[in-house]
């Protein structure tokens, strides 16, 4: 193909100006019609013309897209039956739990191949980190012997909390594993009591999102270090009104309250 297109620029286009595209065009399909198909290939020495439909049958249609690159790495499917590419998570079922595979990872698409090459999913690419790619019918529920030391370490902060941790994982299934982590490890920024007590109004309002839970920690933490101040109506500092009334009595009018200057006399 290079050699024919060097050959075009050398030969049919050399020298040559041309007032638009469509009269370059017409020049190229005349130059080729009555100069290059019948001509005697020099090495061949067969007329290129019949070389071409010896082949023409053989040949397909160009792709219309591009050929795509793509890196292929090795995953391990995890026990929520997922693989990791780039912080984000793909469903790999039907391959085996803990099996390698590999993962052809496109610019806006991945592929899992079997250890024979076959494709067992396609999912589009996320673009942000930490997201779920799969179909509900890939949630795994039954636990593992993960979910239930998770679960153990939720009902040490308490059973508001354990119960909490139950609900995201009969909702999520294993692949809210990540969630569950994330709720035993709240007792390393926020105190146990204020987890359990935000965990009962999360239950009790229906809500299973630990991202929604952490928040409203962060905001309950904030407002206890930094208290808004109270307006109190007395004290040793102040005065009672009795008194302000017997100021304002005596004081307010005797004399005039002056608004402005004193003019000069």
């Amino acid at each position: 193909m290079e050699n024919a297109i060097q050959h075009t620029q050398g030969t049919a286009l050399k020298g040559r100006r041309f007032e638009d595209i469509d009269v370059q065009n017409g020049w190229l399909a005349h130059w080729e019609e009555r100069w290059a198909a019948p001509r005697i290939h020099g090495r061949k020495k067969r007329q290129v013309l019949e070389m071409f439909r010896e082949e023409q049958p053989y040949l397909r249609p160009l792709p219309l897209e591009a050929f795509r690159y793509f890196k292929q790495e090795t995953r391990t499917v995890d026990d929520a039956g997922l693989i990791q590419v780039a912080g984000s998570y793909y469903a790999a079922i039907p391959a085996p739990l803990g099996s390698r595979v590999q993962v052809r990872i496109y610019a806006g698409e991945i592929e899992i191949l079997d250890p024979s090459g076959a494709v067992l999913r396609r999912h589009a690419r996320t673009a942000r980190k930490g997201r779920f790619v799969f179909e509900e019918g890939d949630r795994i529920f039954n636990p593992s012997r993960q979910t239930a030391r998770l679960l153990e370490k939720a009902a040490r902060i308490g059973p508001k909390t354990e119960e909490l941790g139950r609900m995201l994982f009969a909702t999520r299934g294993r692949p809210g594993h990540k969630a569950l982590y994330g709720l035993t490890n709240l007792p390393r920024t926020f105190r146990c009591e204020d987890i359990e007590a935000v965990s009962a109004r999360f239950l009790e309002a229906q809500c299973f999102s630990f991202r929604a839970l952490r928040k409203a920690l962060e905001r309950r933490a904030a407002a206890a270090a930094d208290p808004k101040p109270l307006l109190a109506q007395d004290g040793p500092e102040i005065r009672t009104m009795n008194e302000y009334q017997r100021f304002w009595d005596v004081h307010g009018q005797s004399q005039p309250l002056e608004t402005g200057c004193a003019s000069e006399t």
